[in-house]
């Protein structure tokens, strides 16, 4: 039986139908599988400035004066003294200071007999022991300290500076001429001098007791005759009524000006000349 005209042609009314629907149907899945859009990335925060943390500088102290700074430091007030000027004003600046110096003393050999020095060594036990002894001197009832002025003191004790014109700090390699005798020794102008007021304690006051110390060799054995040795001392320049801590002061204009520094004395050593050595030390 023959389809009619009107079959034939709803049927391909259907088939263009279910065709034009399958292209939809294909466009949108191809729209669908197509790339998507990127998603924009979210901008990267800036990273932040950190300051950097400023660790406070702690600034150290400065070294502690030597004998050629000292005696540079009296020689300004010295020179001073002499002309009627004021003292420089950096002086002042300089109380507080540290100070390390060393004091040479029996340069020359043993102590003599009847020596009244302050520092000297000596033989004992046949060579086989070497002594060592030095005290500060007592100034409290001199002129000098008197005319310094600032007291009553308890106590005054003091160092002279031997040889103050060798900024060094060795024994002087001028020996004596042995057909001429020895000459007499120039007057002591430069001293250190603890000052221990009335109602300070008697603790750190040696009260004439030398520091002393031995220096013992092998058992059979005897030791070589030494070049001399060395009070070390250590402490902190002190400070005069004036701020200053030095005073000078003369009997005339021919005399070379006296001059004590003031200091406050916090240790004592013995060491060899030559030698970094320490045979003994003594701490306030």
């Amino acid at each position: 039986m023959s389809s009619s005209p009107s079959n034939s042609n709803r049927l391909r009314l259907i088939l263009a139908a279910v065709v034009f629907v399958m292209i939809l149907g294909a466009a949108g899945v191809m729209l669908l599988r197509g790339d998507p859009t990127p998603d924009t990335p979210e901008p990267t925060p800036e990273p932040e400035t950190v300051e950097p943390v400023q660790t406070p500088t702690i600034p150290l102290p400065p070294p502690a004066l030597t004998r050629a700074q000292l005696l540079d430091m009296v020689n300004r007030a010295t020179a001073a003294y002499a002309t009627g000027e004021a003292a420089p004003a950096s002086e002042a600046e300089l109380a507080g200071r540290n100070f390390r110096i060393r004091i040479p003393f029996g340069c020359f050999g043993p102590r003599q007999a009847g020596s009244d020095a302050w520092a000297w060594w000596e033989y004992a036990d046949e060579g086989a022991t070497i002594r060592l002894s030095a005290r500060p001197e007592n100034w409290t009832e001199t002129g000098f300290v008197a005319q310094l002025g600032g007291g009553p003191y308890d106590a005054v004790e003091g160092f002279w500076i031997p040889r103050p014109w060798m900024a060094g700090d060795t024994c002087p390699p001028i020996r004596v001429d042995p057909l001429g005798g020895a000459p007499a020794a120039s007057p002591q102008t430069v001293g250190l001098a603890a000052f221990f007021e009335a109602d300070s304690s008697r603790v750190d006051q040696r009260g004439g007791r030398p520091w002393q110390a031995a220096v013992r060799a092998a058992e059979g054995e005897t030791l070589e005759r030494p070049t001399g040795f060395h009070l070390i001392v250590e402490g902190r320049l002190g400070a005069f009524a004036d701020g200053r801590p030095v005073r000078c002061q003369s009997a005339g204009p021919d005399q070379r000006p006296l001059c004590v520094v003031r200091i406050r004395r916090d240790y004592v050593a013995f060491a060899p000349i030559g030698s970094d050595e320490i045979i003994q030390e003594w701490r306030s």
